[in-house]
């Protein structure tokens, strides 16, 4: 179920407490919202990417990663203090909580997955360049539907 009203609340609570801070060093808060989730065991895990390199799953080299619980099917996340300019998020639900997204034996995903703008490319994994999202200060949310 989706919220836009309670996300844009929470959004702007964080815009206004953070407001004195946000205009003197200009940082970006992200707030990352998972929906969509069918396992909900386990955790998502979620990366901030600031560049392509690496881009979608070599996650070692994300500018940040976090795995947070699951709950009724939806998961959230906050970067803070990050410096304006392009970003890319991807997301998995990690049904076994072991912190690698699982593959079979073809390499198809065994656990669902997403990426910011809901890029769904068939038959390959999604490009940085079709998930980049330029953040420019203050609090911005970025929704991601896994499947």
């Amino acid at each position: 179920m989706r919220r836009p009203f309670l996300t844009g609340l929470v959004c702007g609570l964080l815009v206004t407490a953070a407001e004195p801070s946000a205009r003197q060093d200009g940082t970006v808060t992200l707030q990352i919202h998972v929906t969509d989730i069918t396992h909900t065991n386990g955790s998502a895990g979620i990366a901030l990417w600031a560049g392509e390199k690496g881009f979608p799953e070599g996650i070692e080299r994300a500018l940040r990663t976090i795995y947070v619980p699951v709950v009724d099917g939806q998961a959230r996340a906050t970067f803070e203090d990050l410096e304006p300019g392009d970003y890319a998020v991807t997301v998995f639900n990690d049904k076994d909580q072991d912190e690698e997204f699982d593959r079979n034996w073809l390499g198809v995903p065994r656990e669902s997955w997403g990426v910011s703008n809901n890029v769904r490319p068939r038959l390959r994994a999604p490009r940085y360049d079709e998930a980049v999202f330029s953040a420019s200060g203050g609090c911005q949310v970025v929704a991601i539907a896994i499947e």
